[in-house]
């Protein structure tokens, strides 16, 4: 392995994955309340969309 992989490697450590999956599901919650603010139904389904993704992200789904 080279060392330009190595430490390209540490950003996907599992705590560098729960982060960003914590960000992309907090985006998804923030859109949703916005969608039930203001009564827009395809925000709230791009928000599900967006929730849902971020928890396929999370370390626990990955099994590798």
């Amino acid at each position: 392995m080279t060392a330009e992989r190595r430490a390209g490697a540490r950003w996907f450590t599992p705590r560098v994955r729960m982060l960003l999956a914590r960000v992309v599901v907090v985006v998804g919650v923030v859109i949703a309340l916005l969608a039930l603010v203001t009564a827009r139904w395809g925000l709230l389904f791009v928000a599900v969309i967006v929730v849902g993704l971020g928890a396929a992200m999370s370390p626990a789904r990955r099994r590798s």
